[in-house]
């Protein structure tokens, strides 16, 4: 079977359309585009359980994931930027950083020959935490997807439930960006030592 047709991967492409679904209906239908965005991101804890259960992992696929979740956030950081005129900004650097920091952190982790930057030992203490306590990868990408949801909502639907959410979520997502800044840090420290060893 060509890894193309892999069921992880099937996912994946799902993953996309959905997320070009929320790109569409994102000015005019909240409910579609939420759902949409959340069938997106709910995936990925299904493409990398059925990578393993059917023995179909793959470079391709890694990839295929990794670039879903950074376009999926895009959209969604690319219309509250749209939402939000007065703090705008702060999505359009959000949205910067998270490209910027997971691009450095893949090529680093190429670059410096290790096998995947989850498992890579690193000097801040915060990644270590983050990647490598039980379920807190989970708990962070949960809370700070969210409060991105419940931020696009807000607009759109005045609901205790939506606006304490947000609230509640909200932390989390700018903690999320505090580490991706780290991230990118890290993969430069990392780039930087291995070229200074070469020289």
């Amino acid at each position: 079977m060509s890894v193309y047709f892999y069921i992880p991967n099937l996912i994946g492409y799902a993953r996309v359309i959905c997320a070009l679904v929320f790109c569409y209906t994102g000015s005019f239908d909240p409910i579609v585009s939420a759902v949409a965005y959340s069938v997106s991101q709910l995936g990925d804890l299904f493409d990398g359980m059925a990578a393993r259960k059917f023995k179909q992992c793959s470079v391709f696929g890694s990839v295929l994931d990794m670039v879903t979740d950074r376009f999926s956030n895009a959209c969604l950081l690319a219309v509250l930027y749209k939402l939000y005129p007065t703090i705008g900004f702060l999505f359009l650097w959000a949205l910067a950083l998270d490209l910027c920091s997971h691009w450095y952190q893949m090529y680093s982790t190429l670059y410096c020959n290790e096998k995947h930057h989850k498992t890579a030992v690193s000097k801040y203490k915060i990644l270590e935490i983050y990647y490598k306590v039980p379920y807190m990868l989970f708990i962070m990408v949960l809370l700070s997807e969210t409060a991105m949801v419940t931020l696009y909502l807000n607009v759109f639907i005045d609901w205790f439930f939506i606006q304490a959410l947000m609230y509640v979520s909200v932390p989390f997502l700018c903690l999320k960006h505090y580490i991706n800044f780290i991230q990118l840090i890290s993969a430069s420290d990392k780039i930087i030592e291995k070229e200074s060893n070469k020289i």
